[in-house]
């Protein structure tokens, strides 16, 4: 009698933490995570938080009409320095997808689809201005910043929360939380 109620203990508790496994995954299991491609991606959001900076900078320098083209050829350069390092970056973070997270391939995507449109007005904006000085006073060029600019917070907003996101499930996942339960006798 003794052995078949410690089996049926033994069952009852096998059944329990089955079904907190089955009802909480975090506690089931632990997803990978890829420390080298989270260096890779925060340095990439640092990259995206400069360039939202500088495009914030060329936008408020659209209205003000005493600048001088050198200044906005100035912010455009660094704009188009980070774009370049930005890309370099997504192609070998794009190389690693099969060893990232959800949330950082997520992140590598959302990076990808707003940094097609920032280089695009980047490069819009310097024949622009290659094509004519005087045009950083017309409509053409202040759309092509401020699309520019747009793309860039966008970027920098979705890399900020994706990444924030996946800090916040990882230290969950540490938590080794327990079930708030105990068995009966």
């Amino acid at each position: 009698m003794l052995a078949v109620k410690r089996l049926f203990m033994a069952s009852s508790f096998s059944a329990v933490l089955l079904s907190v496994a089955i009802v909480n995954p975090a506690m089931a299991e632990t997803t990978f995570h890829n420390p080298e491609v989270s260096v890779q991606l925060n340095d990439l959001k640092r990259t995206a938080s400069a360039m939202l900076d500088e495009a914030d900078v060329l936008k408020s320098m659209t209205l003000n009409k005493r600048l001088s083209w050198q200044s906005h050829t100035d912010r455009l350069n660094t704009l188009k320095k980070h774009v370049n390092a930005m890309g370099k970056s997504l192609a070998d973070l794009e190389n690693q997808k099969a060893t990232a997270t959800e949330e950082q391939v997520l992140a590598t995507e959302q990076a990808r689809l707003h940094l097609v449109p920032v280089a695009e007005n980047v490069t819009l904006a310097i024949e622009l201005l290659n094509e004519r000085r005087n045009n950083i006073h017309w409509s053409e060029y202040a759309d092509a910043v401020s699309y520019l600019y747009a793309h860039a917070e966008a970027l920098q907003s979705k890399l900020d929360t994706i990444l924030d996101y996946e800090d916040a499930r990882l230290r969950f996942e540490r938590l080794e939380l327990q079930p708030a339960f105990t068995l009966a006798e």
